[in-house]
């Protein structure tokens, strides 16, 4: 517990989120929407599982394309399509730069825009990389304040309410933090949640780093997994080629 504490609290981005909490929560306080509207702090509990799936499944995981280097073929030149292997299966890349005896090559729609291939290392590829390095199992600081501010727009625009969506920013922002504890827990090695219901989620979520990163996608529930299909044991699911290199598919 020390320890998770310790990374936990020592990380810019958890003070970054309990500032915006306490100006967010002082603002619900001081003009009483929390009195009006109390309820509304639960509705995070119940949106995650299924929030949790679907953002990391298909923004986290997202195939936005990748460039790597192989050596030169002959008779190549910048802009051909050539077909080379990846992790055993042929691909069809285009060559994007020759440099001497090496060149770069492509695929998908993101192959030419390297901010935001780095961008999408930073916010999760690099953690299926390395899951154990602790500096990338924080999301960046940007796209969770990104969160933040989608949520709250969207809980504007479905109630046309600030009251409700100030009070669903609030508990959206404590969520997260919880989320973060969660998460990191999850990997650092040795420690035991306190409850038998987390030690689960700390077990699926080592299947979906180790054994098959399209399975197991809750970090603070498995509600969402059990019921869209990708709870299984891990018997039941074959070993990922690409586990640690997630946009490679």
């Amino acid at each position: 517990m020390k320890k998770v504490a310790s990374l936990y609290f020592s990380h810019p981005s958890v003070w970054t989120y309990i500032g915006i909490g306490a100006i967010v929560g002082y603002f619900a306080i001081s003009q009483g929407f929390f009195e009006k509207h109390w309820y509304v702090i639960f509705a995070p509990v119940i949106i995650a599982p299924f929030f949790e799936w679907f953002a990391h499944k298909y923004i986290l995981h997202a195939q936005i394309g990748n460039v790597i280097e192989i050596d030169r073929m002959d008779n190549t030149k910048v802009g051909d399509h050539i077909k080379t292997e990846l992790f055993g299966e042929e691909r069809e890349m285009e060559v994007l730069s020759i440099k001497g005896d090496k060149m770069e090559v492509g695929y998908g729609w993101a192959k030419r825009l390297k901010p935001f291939r780095k961008f999408m290392h930073k916010l999760h590829y690099g953690h299926h990389e390395d899951p154990n390095y602790i500096p990338l199992v924080f999301a960046p600081i940007l796209s969770v304040i990104i969160l933040f501010a989608s949520m709250f727009g969207l809980a504007l625009l479905l109630t046309f309410n600030l009251s409700i969506a100030t009070v669903f920013l609030f508990s959206v922002i404590i969520y997260y933090l919880h989320y973060e504890w969660m998460h990191l827990a999850h990997h650092v090695p040795g420690y035991k949640h306190i409850f038998p219901w987390s030690n689960r989620l700390k077990t699926a979520h080592q299947l979906h780093h180790y054994r098959n990163e399209n399975y197991w996608w809750g970090i603070t529930n498995n509600l969402g997994d059990k019921i869209l299909g990708t709870y299984k044991t891990h018997k039941d699911v074959p070993m990922s080629k690409t586990i640690k290199n997630i946009n490679f598919k």
